[in-house]
């Protein structure tokens, strides 16, 4: 050993030793990964075409969504190159103090509006068409556009059917759907049904409502393209409204802030080199963040980590939001809130309040299944999980509806188990139950946002609030992931207790797990 560490001259010393070993690993990978970078860098360039907005570019590839992706971030990292170099040492432009233009997000023609703007740059993904129309696409064959291709049919017990029928579209959560409702659990239910093309095209019935029509007219922005839009010198609110030149960008979300002026603070908040924005407005909440924040981000992981000094106006800098973050890749030192400068502003599409993208929260669901079951033991699929919370809407029949669980589970082999809100499980806790769950019961509230743990295919029981504040947002995530969904509703107003009885739950759940008993076969 003496002669060969001579030879080699390799210092005795093991703490010397190890680093040069640890010199040369790091030395071989990134050598290795700069090289797939600097290829890839070259197979993107003939993809790049002009936009038919000005200064828009699109990036055109072929494969799968997965796939598309990748050829996506390189070139973003291409361009973001090309940007820093062009802009150089010069210094932050201030926005117009005077009165600004506001763009509206939510308009149909905001991106010519936006084209107005040189130091505006539009990057597209475009919708790959393998149909000769919209009407006669079908997820069932769409791996290009999006993660999950099949879906399927919920239903509802006869009071939240009747509701449906009644007043159709005048709630969150069913203007994808017409006025029609299925009361029955069957083994129909097992056909695989295409996603409804509104999820996709869907407008909004007035600029200023979070609510879609019935899918005959949409938004060409919505449905045709992934995109982000790439800001130079610009302020951005803690809400993620984008300030720059003579113009305030503000996409559509939850509730928006139209005020045509810079704030007296702006000069004197941090500037930073590059921003990567995903906050939005209440989104410290926890369905918000699930649902509307972190999809934000799903579509540009690898680009983000492959430029770690890009950093991201977050709408919370602690707790589980920043572990969450931490699973895909993203550093808590990069996160930033409130109101900020940058000399590059990277603003992704904004997610509608409770109606979240497709591809967006489909892959950020794909993103943390793949993170458990890479991550964590093998854990069978084999859990009822009943959600318990502690200071609204709970269960009135909470503890009768515990007990049919409990004997339901015992009757088909299953392990009973309980999410309870007071306190949280940890998150490692949290992801391991969700993903092996076969059925999740639960009243409406933000517990249901763990389904993004779970597998496609899992069935969802929630009890729904009475009229007027009928929300079933849980519904269209439920359809979004591949799960099957059933609602209760019954009378009880959406106050302190959701008033779902425990027969209503046993008779949903037994008849779920006769149709999960059938797929097993």
């Amino acid at each position: 050993m003496r002669q060969l560490r001579k030879l080699l001259r390799i210092p005795q010393k093991p703490r010397v030793l190890l680093k040069i070993i640890v010199f040369v690993v790091c030395s071989t990978v990134y050598f290795v990964l700069y090289t797939h970078y600097a290829i890839n860098r070259q197979s993107v360039t003939s993809q790049r075409r002009k936009s038919s907005v000005a200064n828009g570019v699109e990036v055109h590839s072929v494969g799968n969504l997965a796939e598309r992706l990748t050829v996506f971030n390189v070139f973003l990292s291409s361009l973001r190159v090309e940007i820093l170099q062009m802009l150089g040492t010069s210094d932050w432009k201030q926005p117009a103090s005077g009165r600004l233009n506001v763009i509206n997000g939510s308009r149909d023609d905001y991106l010519q509006l936006l084209s107005n703007y040189s130091n505006v740059k539009p990057v597209f993904v475009p919708w790959l068409h393998n149909v000769t129309s919209l009407s006669s696409w079908s997820s069932l064959r769409d791996t290009s556009n999006l993660v999950i291709q099949t879906y399927y049919d919920w239903t509802a017990n006869d009071n939240l059917c009747s509701h449906i029928e009644r007043n159709g579209h005048q709630y969150p959560g069913h203007e994808h759907y017409t006025n029609t409702c299925n009361r029955t659990i069957n083994r129909k239910l097992l056909v695989p049904t295409i996603l409804q093309p509104s999820f996709i095209y869907g407008k909004q019935i007035t600029s200023t409502s979070y609510r879609l029509s019935d899918g005959n007219s949409y938004t060409t922005h919505v449905y045709t393209y992934l995109y982000i839009h790439i800001i130079e010198d610009a302020v951005v609110t803690g809400k993620g409204d984008v300030i720059s030149d003579n113009f305030k960008l503000v996409l559509h979300t939850c509730r928006r802030d139209f005020t045509p002026r810079v704030s007296s603070r702006a000069a004197t908040t941090p500037l930073h080199s590059e921003i990567f924005v995903i906050t939005q407005f209440w989104g410290y909440g926890y369905f918000h963040y699930m649902v509307e924040v972190l999809p934000r981000i799903a579509l540009f992981v690898d680009f983000l980590k492959f430029n770690q000094q890009i950093r991201i106006l977050s709408p919370l800098l602690r707790g589980r939001f920043v572990q969450l973050l931490g699973i895909i890749g993203i550093d808590s030192s990069r996160l930033v809130a409130g109101l900020n400068r940058a000399k590059v502003v990277y603003l992704p599409r904004s997610t509608r309040c409770g109606n979240p993208n497709v591809p967006e929260i489909q892959m950020l669901s794909q993103l943390y299944r793949n993170y458990i079951t890479r991550t964590f033991p093998h854990q069978p699929r084999n859990k009822i999980v009943l959600i318990r919370r502690s200071r609204k809407r709970i269960f009135s029949n909470q503890i009768e509806i515990e007990k049919v669980l409990q004997r339901a589970a015992a009757d088909y082999n299953l392990t009973y188990t309980m999410f309870k809100d007071n306190p949280v499980p940890s998150l490692n806790d949290s992801m391991m139950m969700f993903h092996s769950a076969v059925i999740i019961v639960g009243p409406h509230g933000a517990g249901l946002s763990n389904m993004l743990f779970s597998q496609p295919g899992t069935y969802v029981v929630e009890g729904v609030c009475q009229p007027p504040k009928v929300n079933m947002c849980y519904r269209v995530l439920t359809q979004l992931l591949g799960h099957h969904w059933h609602g209760i509703l019954e009378d009880s107003q959406c106050g302190r207790t959701i008033g779902a009885t425990a027969a209503s739950v046993d008779a949903a759940v037994r008849s779920y797990l006769r149709l999960y008993e059938m797929e097993r076969r």
